[in-house]
């Protein structure tokens, strides 16, 4: 284990954060990022300095690691993101607040409306007849909440 130790190149240390990186691009995380970007600024330094020896390489890359890691979490924490909900799976979200014509009447609380280029089942208080403009007020999961507009 010393003599493969004694022998780290550049090249050994460019693999290992670009196998750390491939890692992360498999698992959902910040986890592996870091540390692989921490390999591959040793393997940078072990490119210009070939004399670095194997315990300052591998005390700079778990240095490296542990501040990258920590800088990373401080910035995520003074900077949240700020992205909007993409409603990805919940498409009837961009419907809220919209009017719409009822296409089929609400009677016993279901009717439907088009929106689109799909026609949506609606729920609402109440009867009202074909042709009446109603808003979009919810949705649940497939169904519209709608009131009279």
């Amino acid at each position: 284990m010393t003599e493969f130790l004694t022998n780290l190149t550049f090249w050994h240390w460019f693999i290992l954060g670009g196998a750390l990186i491939i890692i992360e691009m498999l698992v959902p995380s910040t986890l592996f990022l870091w540390p692989g970007v921490s390999a591959l600024i040793v393997g940078f330094l072990k490119l210009i300095v070939p004399a670095l020896t194997w315990p300052v390489a591998i005390s700079i890359w778990a240095v490296l690691s542990v501040v990258t890691v920590v800088g990373w979490l401080k910035y995520r924490k003074a900077n949240p993101s700020t992205a909007a909900d993409s409603g990805l799976n919940q498409r009837g979200q961009q419907f809220i607040g919209q009017v719409y014509i009822l296409s089929k009447p609400l009677e016993n609380g279901k009717g439907e409306i088009k929106a689109g280029d799909t026609v949506w089942a609606v729920t609402g208080h109440g009867s009202l007849p074909a042709g009446v403009n109603v808003r979009v007020t919810g949705s649940d999961g497939a169904v519209l909440v709608v009131e009279k507009a």
